[in-house]
């Protein structure tokens, strides 16, 4: 099935290369009355889309293959000037990487389009020969055939416009022990090229860039030309197309100020029975001399969330503008205070007050701080909106999980300290940060924003560990996909490998005590906290790599086995060995059922590999967690959360009530 964008951009494409008189012969030749009912953004059978380019081809006397060439070209001109250049430059800062991620941004398009079975790339090492002149190989499988000049008017479009370079195309290029591709998935089309790119001797002009009447959404867009790429098969429910309009995070109310003070004097209200008249003794904080009851209910008053659309937002030009202030801004104002909402509501109950939780919510763990080798490392993608178009990805998945379609995506809830956190109100904001265990009681997921440089600060380490100790690994969902390529790879490794908590850094340095004191509090020693955080993060990085979408995943787990068995980790490796056998064998079987070999209702392949993946992980996996858990944590420590958890039981009604 072919998404009716195609026929859009290739109506376009007639018009602006031979007119209209050549769009109304394709039209008639293809039986076509009225071309209204081909443009619609909804997917129509290949047959119908074939015919009219061929017929294309036919009216313009043009070769079919050149014909195609001219309008994968076209097709990438299309994307940017409808606003999608910088989702295409956050894929690398030049053909090599670009190609190199374009399986993780079909893993992140598989969430809106599971029906779709996407084309594999696999690129080969580079050899470079002077700046700006490199070569390399990319082996590409599809399971559509005859695209081949399309694909190549594609990339040499995407080399001129994206890196305003020249592109030759070695076609003749044959399989040898260094190619190919690991997978066992069946596909009609496999191509071996060799592609040079090479920067002009004179700079190709600039073209004004314009964007076309009506806006389309990155699902249509990437919907169309990935149905024509792969096979695109029947799906069970009608297809939804969203195109997101948040609201800019910054168009405040001009009250905002009387707004956050008032919640702020309700807060106080409600705060006042429990910590009315009880004074300090020491210099400690008030929170340590409360017990766990009162602790909660202090959480359960000060705990806010904020939805998604309010943090996050698609890969689109308009919508990114919005959040990424959000992201980018450092400086933490009341007027982000106001976009949060309170999540536990007091309801009064025969033993007192007590809370309900109004849905799901989870906590958002991220660093704010833009890692120093970014530029370097990521050229023009912006740390901003990577953060903010991955938590987009991670809502839509948590959307269909929990509630069933990924177009609810921005029903999903966060707790991120920047506007749950009353930052203008320093005695607030004192209970806030002591309260991060009773949050993290509250929240029912760990979404990590895992930069290379996540592992150096010390709040970020900490609520890694913490979530830990009070849920279940499988709770926990990493966000890497932005940050993770070929030359981040050893950083990463590296940050994990030789971790050390004593070089983690912090903001304020007044929150370096606390937070040692929070480690002395649940750990037999640094060390074993240290340990901990490295066996955890090897094995849910491990989890993160299986469940990417690529040809050679079993090599990409390599580095993770290695790095389990040089720390010491025996049995650890020798599981991730076995994972690397299962995978291609799962993604094989999964490649079958999406064909109709075991008469499956499903299509998504890359869903049936995350269940068998996440079905392991759970039972080979998370027992190794737990028993490292075990050994690592104090007996008081243990005991303190025990408590906590017990506390929070008696404060938080059950039952949830409906969203306001």
């Amino acid at each position: 099935m072919l998404h009716g964008l195609i026929h859009v951009v290739f109506r376009d494409f007639v018009l602006d290369n031979f007119g209209d008189a050549a769009w109304k012969k394709i039209l008639a030749r293809a039986g076509i009355e009225n071309a209204a009912t081909i443009l619609e953004m909804k997917h129509y059978d290949d047959n119908l889309t074939f015919t009219a380019v061929k017929i294309g081809a036919e009216v313009a006397g043009a070769p079919l293959d050149a014909a195609l060439e001219l309008f994968g070209g076209y097709f990438v001109d299309f994307a940017i000037r409808s606003g999608f250049m910088k989702l295409l430059r956050s894929l690398g800062g030049n053909l090599h990487e670009f190609l190199g991620n374009l399986n993780i941004l079909h893993h992140n398009v598989e969430r809106d389009l599971p029906a779709a079975i996407f084309p594999l790339f696999e690129v080969g090492s580079l050899t470079t020969y002077e700046e700006g002149h490199y070569s390399f190989r990319v082996d590409y499988a599809s399971s559509r055939p005859g695209l081949d000049a399309l694909l190549k008017g594609a990339l040499t479009r995407v080399a001129l416009k994206l890196f305003q370079s020249d592109l030759e195309v070695d076609t003749k290029l044959k399989v040898g022990v260094s190619g190919g591709f690991s997978t066992e998935e069946k596909v009609a089309n496999e191509l071996h090229w060799q592609l040079t790119v090479r920067k002009p001797d004179k700079p190709h002009a600039e073209e004004k860039v314009e964007l076309p009447q009506g806006g389309y959404s990155f699902f249509d867009f990437h919907s169309a030309l990935t149905s024509y790429m792969c096979c695109q098969c029947e799906r069970d429910e009608p297809e939804s197309m969203v195109l997101v309009n948040t609201k800019p995070i910054m168009d405040e109310k001009e009250d905002w100020e009387q707004e956050v003070a008032a919640i702020l004097r309700e807060k106080r209200r409600q705060l006042e029975p429990v910590i009315g008249g009880k004074a300090c003794p020491d210099e400690q904080h008030l929170y340590f001399h409360l017990n766990e009851v009162e602790r909660v209910q202090v959480g359960a008053v000060l705990f806010r969330a904020s939805s998604a659309d309010q943090v996050s937002s698609p890969w689109t030009a308009s919508e990114l503008e919005d959040t990424e202030y959000f992201w980018g801004a450092y400086t933490k104002l009341d007027n982000f205070y106001a976009k949060s909402e309170d999540w536990l509501l007091p309801s009064k109950t025969p033993q007192g007050i007590k809370y309900e939780k109004r849905d799901k919510v989870r906590f958002l763990s991220q660093s704010w701080g833009i890692p120093k080798e970014w530029d370097e490392l990521m050229g023009s993608c912006s740390y901003a909106q990577a953060k903010a178009a991955e938590i987009c990805c991670v809502s839509k998945d948590l959307a269909a999980r929990d509630l069933g379609s990924t177009s609810r995506w921005k029903e999903v809830f966060y707790w991120v300290d920047k506007c749950c956190i009353p930052q203008g109100d320093q005695e607030l904001t004192g209970w806030c940060v002591n309260l991060l265990e009773e949050y993290i009681i509250f929240c029912d997921g760990l979404v990590v924003l895992v930069p290379w440089t996540y592992f150096t600060r010390l709040w970020c380490v900490y609520e890694w560990v913490c979530f830990l100790l009070v849920h279940s690994p499988m709770d926990i969902e990493i966000c890497a996909d932005p940050f993770m390529r070929d030359s981040t790879m050893p950083l990463f490794l590296d940050a994990i490998g030789n971790f050390k908590l004593a070089n983690c850094q912090c903001f304020r340095e007044d929150d370096r005590p606390v937070l040692f004191n929070k480690v002395a509090e649940y750990y037999k020693s640094v060390e074993h906290f240290e340990v901990f955080l490295k066996f955890t993060a090897i094995a849910l990085f491990a989890r993160c790599t299986a469940q990417r979408r690529s040809g050679k995943a079993t090599s990409a787990l390599e580095p993770w086995r290695y790095l389990a068995e040089r720390q010491g980790f025996t049995v650890l490796a020798k599981k991730l060995e076995e994972m690397k056998t299962l995978l291609p064998k799962w993604r094989q079987y999964a490649v079958e059922d999406a064909e109709g070999g075991s008469g499956g209702g499903t299509h998504d392949v890359q869903t049936a590999v995350l269940k068998q993946v996440e079905a392991w992980f759970e039972k080979d996996i998370c027992p190794l967690i737990n028993k490292r858990r075990q050994e690592s944590c104090s007996v008081t420590g243990m005991q303190k959360i025990e408590a906590l958890r017990r506390a929070a039981g008696k404060v938080l009604l059950q039952e949830k009530v409906s969203s306001l």
